[in-house]
């Protein structure tokens, strides 16, 4: 069908530039056509997730619904702004600037990075890499690769690892809390955790009546 519509396009063109209304409806052909056409190649589809940059704007989010006229996406944070998480909001792309516009489409796994920096005095370099590589493989995810050198002052231990798409902002910071704990630059206890704060001390009983009774005794009054 979409071969058939991509055929017919220049008379169609004709067709409607005689009629007068070419000018009023060519966004809705264009992203009907456009539609058919990212139907058939399937680079595009539901499910994935595309990042795109027109007239200087950049969009990151996973498909949920492709219409005629309308491609449907869930916001997903980039760069140092919510990276890799979904924000909650949608945004509704013609389907026309899916095709006319540079398009990176994720496939389901995505190779990403690790990066831990360790202050002097240096421990054992085996150690350092030895437990990024168990923290990496330990959570689930392809090893890559391992490196290891200086910067300034400070050892920098590098993992490079495959992830699934949706999870690396998470898994990011499991490797790492992992890694540091192997290598012995923190303890499992020393691991920040959230609590409830203290609760507060109760009114006293008398404090407590005063309040009570004066707003009551007003009321009386004026009365």
């Amino acid at each position: 069908m979409a071969e058939e519509i991509i055929t017919y396009l220049p008379l169609m063109g004709v067709l409607f530039s005689s009629m007068g209304v070419s000018f009023v409806f060519k966004d809705y052909i264009a992203d009907v056509l456009a539609y058919f056409v990212i139907r058939k190649t399937k680079d595009i589809k539901e499910g994935s997730r595309i990042k795109m940059t027109a007239a200087g704007i950049t969009t990151k989010g996973d498909i949920m619904h492709m219409g005629l006229l309308r491609t449907t996406l869930m916001e997903v944070g980039d760069g140092e702004r919510l990276p890799s998480v979904r924000t909650g909001r949608l945004i509704k792309v013609p389907n026309f600037m899916l095709i006319n516009n540079p398009v990176m489409v994720y496939g389901d796994t995505i190779i990403d990075e690790v990066v831990s920096y360790i202050p002097r005095p240096y421990p054992d370099s085996l150690l350092l890499v030895e437990s990024m590589k168990d923290a990496i493989i330990s959570n689930g995810h392809g090893l890559i690769d391992v490196g290891l050198y200086q910067k300034d002052d400070r050892l920098v231990i590098h993992g490079v690892f495959e992830v699934k798409t949706s999870e690396m902002a998470d898994e990011r910071s499991k490797i790492l809390r992992d890694f540091l704990i192997k290598s012995r630059q923190i303890t499992a206890g020393a691991v920040p955790i959230m609590q409830d704060a203290a609760p507060k001390p109760k009114p006293d009983q008398k404090a407590e009546e005063e309040k009570v009774a004066i707003p009551l005794a007003n009321a009386e009054v004026d009365g």
